[in-house]
């Protein structure tokens, strides 16, 4: 028939093209983002293509839209989930596919096939409530207020990280294409092991399916768990609506890469290896293009201008491709060397047909052979009544079950019983089983299994929590975790001390970054929180302090008799002037209103910032070898150091989040005060200096600002002091008529111990 005629040349390459644009597509989407940014700022960046700001003009806008990494890791999980499905109805299957046929077999059976089903709905409330409530608190806490710079790292990041999930994907085409047997070394593993003993549990005397269910639960919740931490700092400023399309993208890409695989395995025989190989070097391309795109964005929110870049980005996918390549190599070698004696749980639930319509084989003499291991008696009618085929969908005979059915799905489903002994009942009933459906049989058997007569209604509740199966992964996870560091005589040390020394290595090793991945991950999410909070206290606070600094030409100020002489304060200028007194600076004089003090403030005035953050990080928590180093390094007095340590201090407690975000976006020195960019400098401005809470201001007196000193802070002019005196002609005006040179009055300086006290 036309229907199982081979498909011709110009169909391979659509199936493999459709295969490698199904995983590349993660690749894509992300790119979304760039559009969209790129739309926003088309023309800010025209504007500032001839200045420096081009960059800030970027970032300013930029606008974090559906997450690449969550993507990634949802369309991930699709995949392993089905997996992880398939691993649980084949060991099922064979347990009881050689176990007596008898009514109480099949009621179990059909009872344990249903607590798949549920055990997978289970995992999937579980997660879904998790990963939705750790978005809210990261995503809620982040919604406002978070910097540019650091939401385009994120972007980056979130674009490299999923250019390794792809790279993983690409290395495990092969094997799920049917091309590679599993390893025995696995390491890269697509299930999570609980499978086995979870069907020989309910094989064995005392098993109950209400236990199967759970271990069904923690098997498809754990590769759930691994990405629970993992993604929290991508979930920073991420919308509501973007991060439900983001799961929804995600979701369709990994039923499209699932069906497709599912097709070539179904129609592809004798070049199935040439398609596996394609695939996954279409999707290292795919993965090289995303991780060279993620290095791009990120070099932009480091503020970084790589002037060779048509050099370094292509350097940068060149080495990531080679990078795949060894791998590949290594998987290759270990498949050679350690692949499995037998072939283990396909893909799909079904009985593939190659391109003749005949089953499956492989060619070569040392490949494996798939004809048993891609049989399902589930869906096979010419196989004995002793196969335990009870499970069919409504109006579809064998030949019919479609894609859906054979991943991940249980839905619609009738019962198929040779004998007339109804499953229900246990009793001669013609057309009982009509009357009998899976959930009524599945609900029975639970029942008989376990009795809730004395569970308290609030055990129960507990019982269907996501905190249950949380709780329990944890407990798993971390006895499996420290499994390498058991003592002889304990419970868990088998598995690990069986390990042959190479696979050893790895596992210690997988575990270590896994637990370093997760814990960067957990830092940089509450960064991001921290930071967001305490930019949206310094943007609150900045009004306040800059209408006292627009006031500073109004009030007392700080006046001099003579150069050299006595410094005092005045109610006024016009007091001052009256005494025949000139204005050093506004604003009262205190601990930096000395001679030696007034000098520093102009010889260090380009660097007085750098060299106060220096001192500030080497003597974090010693403020006595702090004062010591302010005095040291900038030259200030005893009493002007107290004040910079008491503005250094105030910056730890209040602006902590914002420097370290300032470390990761490459900006801790920018000391500038720019409108929509919180920095340091900023911070410590609008929390550190007019007493919301720190006093700097009237502790020090004198400060560049107040003396009308042209700073390495570029400040509004309407926030200087406009009324310090030209004494003799020594303190002019610069060019501009903005800021007063205190050059040619310090050309001399006065001896320290002629400074006031």
């Amino acid at each position: 028939m036309k229907m199982n005629q081979p498909y011709g040349a110009s169909t391979r390459l659509l199936l493999l093209v459709l295969a490698a644009a199904a995983t590349s597509t993660h690749a894509a989407l992300p790119l979304f983002d760039s559009l969209i940014d790129q739309i926003n700022t088309s023309s800010e960046m025209q504007t500032a293509a001839d200045s420096s700001s081009s960059t800030e003009e970027f970032q300013g806008s930029y606008l974090h839209v559906v997450d690449s990494v969550l993507i990634t890791v949802i369309a991930w999980l699709v995949v392993v989930n089905t997996l992880e499905v398939n691993d649980f109805r084949h060991r099922l299957m064979a347990t009881y596919d050689n176990a007596p046929t008898s009514n109480e077999t099949s009621r179990r059976y059909t009872a344990a096939l249903m607590a798949i089903q549920y055990g997978m709905f289970d995992a999937v409330i579980d997660w879904g409530l998790t990963y939705t409530v750790m978005y809210a608190i990261i995503g809620g806490l982040t919604w406002y207020n978070v910097d540019s710079s650091f939401l385009m790292v994120i972007w980056g990041f979130s674009l490299m990280c999923s250019a390794l999930i792809l790279a993983v994907a690409g290395l495990k085409i092969p094997e799920w294409l049917g091309f590679y047997r599993k390893s025995q070394l696995k390491t890269i593993r697509d299930t999570s092991g609980y499978a086995e003993m979870a069907v020989e549990e309910l094989s064995a005397d005392g098993g109950t399916i209400a236990a199967f269910r759970y271990q069904v639960r923690l098997g498809i919740g754990k590769h759930f768990s691994q990405f629970a931490w993992f993604l929290l700092p991508f979930y920073t400023n991420l919308k509501v609506w973007f991060y439900l399309l983001s799961i929804l993208i995600g979701f369709v890409i990994g039923q499209l890469f699932i069906f497709i695989v599912f097709k070539c395995r179904q129609r592809f025989r004798q070049r199935r290896g040439l398609v596996a190989l394609g695939a996954s070097a279409v999707v290292a391309l795919g993965s090289a293009a995303a991780f060279v795109r993620g290095v791009d964005i990120v070099n932009k929110g480091w503020n970084r201008a790589v002037g060779k870049s048509y050099v370094v980005l292509p350097i940068c996918f060149f080495v990531w491709l080679a990078a795949i390549t060894l791998f590949h190599g290594g998987k290759y070698y270990e498949q050679r060397k350690f692949a499995a004696d037998k072939d283990e749980t396909p893909l799909f639930a079904t009985m593939h047909e190659g391109d003749g319509g005949a089953p499956i084989t492989n060619d070569d003499d040392d490949g494996p052979s798939f004809e048993d291991a891609l049989e399902d008696p589930l869906l096979d009618d010419t196989k004995p009544a002793s196969r335990r085929d009870v499970m069919k969908k409504n109006n579809l005979d064998a030949s019919g079950q479609g894609y859906f059915y054979q991943t991940a799905y249980f839905d619609r489903i009738n019962l198929k019983q040779p004998s007339t002994t109804s499953l229900k009942s246990g009793t001669d009933d013609d057309g009982g089983n009509e009357k009998v459906t899976p959930r009524e049989v599945y609900k029975e058997v639970a029942a008989s299994e376990e009795s809730e007569a004395d569970m308290k209604w609030y055990h129960r509740v507990w019982r269907f929590l996501p905190f249950t199966a949380l709780w329990g992964l944890a407990i798993v996870g971390t006895r499996d975790t420290c499994r390498c560091c058991a003592r002889k005589g304990t419970a868990h040390k088998s598995e690990f001390q069986d390990m042959p020394c190479g696979k050893k290595t790895w596992f210690v090793f997988t575990k270590i970054i896994k637990v370093l991945v997760n814990l960067i991950c957990f830092f940089i999410a509450i960064i991001s929180v921290g930071d967001s909070h305490q930019s949206g206290v310094t943007r609150s606070k900045l009004p306040f302090v800059h209408s006292i600094y627009r006031g500073l030409n109004d009030g007392q100020v700080c006046a001099f008799d003579k150069r050299c002489g006595n410094i005092d304060t005045f109610d006024s200028m016009e007091d001052a002037h009256a005494a025949n007194y000139s204005i050093a600076h506004c604003g009262k004089c205190a601990g930096c209103s000395t001679w030696q003090d007034l000098s520093v403030q102009w010889t260090t005035r380009k660097q007085a910032a750098t060299l106060a953050q220096s001192c500030g990080i080497r003597y974090l928590f010693d403020q006595a070898g702090m004062a010591k180093c302010l005095a040291r390094d900038m030259g200030w007095t005893s009493v002007c150091s107290e004040a910079w340590v008491h503005s250094v201090i105030c910056a730890r407690e209040q602006c902590n989040w914002i420097a370290i975000r300032t470390m990761i976006t490459n900006k801790l020195g920018n000391f500038q005060m720019q409108q929509n960019d919180v920095t340091p400098a900023t911070c410590n401005e609008a929390q550190c200096e007019q007493g919301n809470p720190g006093h700097f201001a009237k502790l020090s007196g004198a400060s560049r600002r107040k003396m009308n000193i042209r700073s390495g802070i570029d400040r509004a002019p309407d926030q200087q002091c406009q009324i310090v005196d030209n004494y003799n002609g020594l303190i002019p005006r610069d060019a501009e008529g903005r800021y007063n040179d205190w050059g040619p009055f310090f050309k001399e300086l006065c001896r320290r111990d002629l400074s006031p006290p």
